[in-house]
């Protein structure tokens, strides 16, 4: 992966390809998806849990409660005192993410090596250059959209776009996602797949300013998903890819059943490391972030090239707009 040189050349041959991947992908999943594909259980969300109200916050000023969804009762939660989380943000540059422990807007793509049932994990993250808009609480939210493609053993079996904003404090909040799981290279399942606003409200996946002891739901639609992020240290110091990094930070997530993976993120990365249950998914490299100074390769240039002309020839390539239908059915025809 290289950098500087040539960058606007490779941007445009990058949003080309991703645009290419992105109708391929779009393509397939409304072929197999099946009408009833957004229908989902509400086993154990019932409604509000806690009501929306006016509290005053921690600068004396009037806030809005985030309305909480209810969580069954065997889910060890942490109490609400030690939550960041529940006060309604505001969003006036939404797709500018800049906290650096969740750098969406800066990073083309992300790969990630691990194993998971003792079989060989990869996955790989892209930006992608289309926005989506999504209505939570009467605000209409501008979100990027990151494509999340997942391999077991050399095989698909997860594609997802999930759907990210910054709140004018610097938190990252998470809208939801479309999610589609593939068994033998079909898909199978769209189990997961949440809509903020729809499905509960949308879920904080990282403060910006995050300290030890915040407790903070980057998934919170229980019934759907649910997670909740409990950080246990703020200073680590990892090895990156091209040397230590300083300032990670060390969290544990807990599921809907109860169990808890450690999470690692890193300024500049966003997600690290993740282990549970015996699974391990381990950062292996992000772009720009561990792009090298020089000249993009020459034989890189010719094979990318190459490619681009193989579907020009055949007239392919359409400009769309990502999922519309998957992300709201009201937007068919």
């Amino acid at each position: 992966m290289h950098g500087d040189g040539g960058l606007e050349e490779r941007r445009d041959r990058s949003v080309r390809l991703r645009r290419l991947v992105l109708s391929v992908t779009v393509a397939l999943v409304a072929a197999a998806c099946t009408s009833d594909s957004n229908a989902a259980s509400t086993s154990g969300s019932s409604g509000p849990g806690s009501p929306s109200g006016t509290p005053t916050g921690s600068s004396g000023a009037m806030v809005t409660a985030i309305p909480q969804p209810a969580v069954p009762a065997h889910v060890p939660v942490a109490p609400e005192s030690e939550r960041v989380d529940l006060e309604m943000p505001t969003f006036s540059d939404p797709t500018n993410i800049t906290n650096p422990l969740f750098p969406v807007s800066s990073q083309d793509s992300v790969l990630m090596l691990g194993h998971v049932d003792g079989k060989p994990f990869r996955t790989e993250v892209t930006l992608l250059p289309e926005t989506q808009i999504i209505e939570w609480k009467g605000q209409r939210v501008e979100t990027l959209v990151s494509q999340y493609n997942a391999f077991l053993d050399g095989r698909i079996q997860e594609v997802a776009y999930d759907y990210y904003a910054q709140a004018d404090d610097g938190s990252v909040w998470y809208f939801g996602e479309d999610v589609f799981d593939f068994t033998d290279g079909a898909i199978v399942v769209t189990e997961g797949t949440w809509r903020a606003g729809r499905d509960g409200p949308a879920a904080m996946i990282m403060p910006g300013d995050p300290q030890v002891g915040d407790v903070y739901r980057t998934e919170n639609a229980p019934g759907f998903v649910f997670e909740e992020v409990t950080v246990r240290s703020i200073d680590q110091t990892l090895k990156g890819p091209t040397g230590p990094i300083e300032g990670g930070l060390l969290a544990n997530e807990l599921h809907s059943d109860g169990k808890i993976e450690q999470k690692v993120f890193a300024p500049g990365y966003g997600e690290f490391y993740t282990a549970g249950g015996g699974d391990v998914e381990a950062l292996a490299l992000a772009v720009p972030t561990d792009a090298l100074d020089g000249p993009f390769p020459a034989g890189l240039t010719t094979l990318s090239d190459g490619a681009l002309e193989i579907f020009d020839d055949l007239g392919y390539f359409p400009v769309v707009t990502p999922h519309k239908h998957l992300i709201d059915p009201s937007l068919d025809g």
